[in-house]
């Protein structure tokens, strides 16, 4: 009889576990059902940024507009519900900034808006922490109100591209696979970009300078439109002589936007000058020649 109840007991024990794997299987199937929707629904949307939101750095007002101009950012909102520190994850912030530089220096712009329940308890916090990188204060909550972001706090994180449009959902500082999937997809993207052909049209190939002397400076702006449909990377720029320094925005530029090579001349003799400036960059005629011009005198 005793035997018999412990059999009874043991099947009762199994089913259990049954149910209760089965009940985990569920919750984790709605899981990923949920995660579906909202990766279905936020991929390739277009994030919009309000204006005139105050900036700070460490609870001191700034100016950090750049950032939205890179070629990848990453946004994170964060609203009043919970725990705020417990939501920011600073010092796991500051790893990922850290090694977002090493993977592609100066190509991703982090995008930290806050909507805070108490400025003054976040200027602490980010002092606390030694938060020295520019955070976004929404008081208004204008941000979600024009885009309406997911409830769950998990997929308040955005990879962006250079035209704020979605390339990823999940905040990485939580979880270390979406931080994994996020450098996958900006290293393929850089990698598509590199190899995609693009054209441009110079609206002056050959500059000619009038004034220049010997030991002066003189400087000219080359403009080059990207007329293609792929944003135009240019990788480098060699000049004919060391009297000739080329200067450019390293940032892809988008089908249709202008680029701007800003060339600083310093002639070392006078007489006729003629240079070339080579511009590396992907269009089918690369590299790209650039001419300047003129007489130099004493």
């Amino acid at each position: 009889m005793e035997t018999k109840n412990k059999g009874r007991n043991i099947s009762f024990c199994y089913f259990i576990i049954i149910i209760f794997v089965l009940l985990c299987s569920c919750k984790e199937s709605e899981k990923r059902l949920i995660i579906r929707q909202i990766l279905k629904e936020w991929r390739g949307k277009t994030i919009i940024f309000p204006e005139d939101i105050t900036c700070k750095v460490m609870g001191r007002d700034t100016v950090a507009t750049d950032l939205f101009q890179k070629p990848y950012k990453i946004l994170l909102y964060v609203d009043t519900v919970g725990c705020t520190s417990c939501k920011l994850q600073m010092l796991e912030w500051k790893k990922i900034i850290m090694e977002a530089d090493s993977i592609a220096p100066n190509q991703i712009g982090f995008l930290f808006f806050f909507y805070p329940k108490n400025p003054e308890e976040l200027d602490i916090l980010m002092i606390r922490t030694r938060f020295n990188y520019p955070v976004f204060i929404d008081e208004r909550n204008a941000i979600d109100s024009l885009n309406h972001f997911p409830k769950d706090m998990t997929f308040q994180s955005f990879l962006l591209d250079q035209d704020n449009k979605v390339l990823g959902v999940g905040n990485p500082s939580f979880n270390p696979k979406i931080w994994k999937l996020y450098k996958h997809l900006i290293t393929v993207t850089r990698q598509k970009e590199k190899t995609a052909k693009t054209s441009v049209k110079v609206l002056e190939s050959n500059m000619k300078i009038s004034g220049m002397e010997v030991g002066k400076v003189s400087q000219v702006i080359f403009v080059l439109k990207n007329t293609g449909f792929s944003h135009l990377i240019i990788s480098d720029i060699k000049s004919s002589c060391g009297c000739t320094v080329p200067d450019w925005d390293k940032s892809p530029i988008a089908p249709q936007k202008d680029a701007e090579i800003r060339v600083e001349i310093k002639p070392e003799e006078p007489g006729y000058f003629n240079k070339t400036i080579d511009v590396y960059c992907n269009i089918k005629q690369s590299p790209l020649k650039l001419t300047i011009s003129g007489t130099v005198s004493k």
